[in-house]
């Protein structure tokens, strides 16, 4: 008999089948519209069916069988779960089948609770709590009240097997140092949670203004929220309530070992908080990402120095086993790539304001440009240094809106300017570029032209007869 067969035979097989299920399922949900047909009603998709709906669904039918399908249909199903927020209103209208639509929806609209799928998630597992013994990773998404933060946890109680979890931002003011401690510790099993997201967004005026919702019970400050445990982190996105900032990179670094961080769209991080992990983790790090591209744009930290007179390049390059790097810095100098041991490897990217130790901008000072045509030589001479060590190194750096390709010895930038004021002589053969624009923002899409791509030769010819300025 089948169920005779090796586990992992039988579940590659169960996994077949799942699969072939799940092709004869509707993958697409569906509404109905007046909008666009002046009052008749019609039917329009409105979206993908969620990939853990799919799973359950598929494993309907061998979750029958017996015992050994059933644990089985539970742990492939339950395994990634995204719980989110509900979105929109309802009218109903008489008609059994959407193809087949008679007369117009009602004027009520009929009230759902947004909060249904996380309440009803909390009454399966308090009911069922074997079943949450199956989730490994999990997403909340739209969550942003303290009764639902409480939900939230109630949730990731039971979850003795979850291995990442992606949270609102606003847990880690709403949650109380013991629902962290309980998430972050090393459970009975032997397991603990490795990976954390927190995701955050802007709220209404009219949220941020609600005095109930200023409320932080700052589990950070407590012995008890123990982070050692966990080897990635990542913080996403920017909020106008409570947003998480350096003194709570500053509070995690005191008990982190991370093997991964990555920042990016906030604004809110500087360098500060950056280097309390990155230190915090030196003998761990392997991945470290610190991109605040956010829509309203960014400015650098001032400082190139930490407060107690480290240099922020030189910091950079005393984690032994970074290996994947892309950051944002003040300015930066050939210290930064001095040390041939690093195991830099794939894209780097570097972005900076400026050079370290230089008063003025490189528009403004000759010694500023030529100190950092310098760091470019620095900069490949250590990829050179790489590639005798057989280490495949390819650095960017994102300076005053150029972007400079090392290893290509190309330059992309906007150099409309430039044709101009040559009069359609410089630059000679410029190729469309896909690597921007970027600008101060960190992003595509915005105003700027585009981007065009030439070698550095033909940059340093423009630069000297002054047809663009850098």
């Amino acid at each position: 008999m089948i169920s005779r067969l090796p586990y992992e035979l039988l579940s590659s097989i169960l996994e077949e089948a799942a699969y072939s299920n799940a092709q004869d399922i509707q993958h697409y949900t569906y509404g109905v519209d007046t909008t666009s047909t002046k009052g008749k009603v019609q039917r329009t998709l409105r979206g993908h069916v969620a990939n853990d709906s799919l799973r359950w669904l598929s494993t309907d039918a061998i979750r029958q069988v017996n015992t050994q399908w059933h644990n089985w249909a539970c742990q492939y199903a339950l395994r990634d779960l995204y719980i989110r927020r509900w979105r929109g209103s309802e009218r109903w209208t008489q008609s059994r089948k959407l193809d087949s639509i008679q007369g117009y929806p009602s004027k009520d609209v009929y009230y759902r609770d947004p909060y249904c799928s996380l309440r009803k998630t909390v009454a399966l597992f308090t009911i069922h709590p074997s079943l949450a013994s199956s989730v490994r990773r999990i997403f909340f998404d739209g969550f942003y009240g303290i009764e639902t933060t409480a939900m939230i946890f109630q949730v990731l109680k039971f979850c003795d097997g979850l291995d990442s979890v992606a949270l609102p931002w606003i847990t880690l003011r709403y949650g109380s140092d013991d629902d962290w401690s309980n998430l972050l510790r090393r459970r009975d099993n032997g397991t603990a949670l490795s990976s954390l997201e927190l995701l955050a967004v802007d709220l209404k005026q009219s949220q941020i203004k609600d005095h109930a919702r200023q409320i932080d019970k700052r589990p950070l400050d407590s012995f008890k929220v123990n982070f050692g445990h966990l080897r990635r982190i990542k913080l996403s996105g920017s909020s106008n309530l409570m947003p998480i900032n350096d003194d709570d990179l500053v509070a995690i670094s005191r008990t982190a070992q991370l093997q991964e961080l990555h920042i990016t769209g906030t604004t809110f991080v500087t360098t500060e908080g950056l280097l309390a992990i990155s230190r915090a983790s030196d003998n761990t790090l392997r991945v470290l990402e610190h991109s605040p591209l956010a829509d309203d744009g960014f400015e650098h930290p001032n400082a190139s120095s930490t407060d107690d007179g480290s240099h922020l390049c030189t910091e950079i390059v005393q984690c032994p086993h970074l290996r994947d790097l892309a950051i944002s810095l003040p300015t930066i100098c050939s210290g930064l790539f001095s040390e041939p041991s690093v195991e830099w490897v794939g894209d780097v990217q570097i972005r900076a304001a400026g050079v370290c130790g230089q008063s003025k901008g490189l528009e403004q000072s000759s010694n500023a440009r030529q100190a950092f045509f310098n760091i470019l030589s620095q900069a490949r001479s250590l990829i050179q240094a790489q590639q005798k060590r057989h280490i495949d190194l390819n650095i960017e750096i994102f300076i005053d809106h150029f972007i400079f390709e090392l290893s290509k010895k190309l330059v992309h930038a906007d150099l409309s300017v430039g044709e101009i004021l040559s009069g359609g002589s410089w630059p000679a053969m410029p190729v469309p570029s896909s690597k921007g624009p970027y600008g101060q923002t960190g992003q595509y899409g915005k105003d700027e032209r585009a981007y065009q791509c030439i070698h550095e030769e033909e940059f340093l010819e423009g630069l000297r007869k002054g047809y663009i300025s850098f």
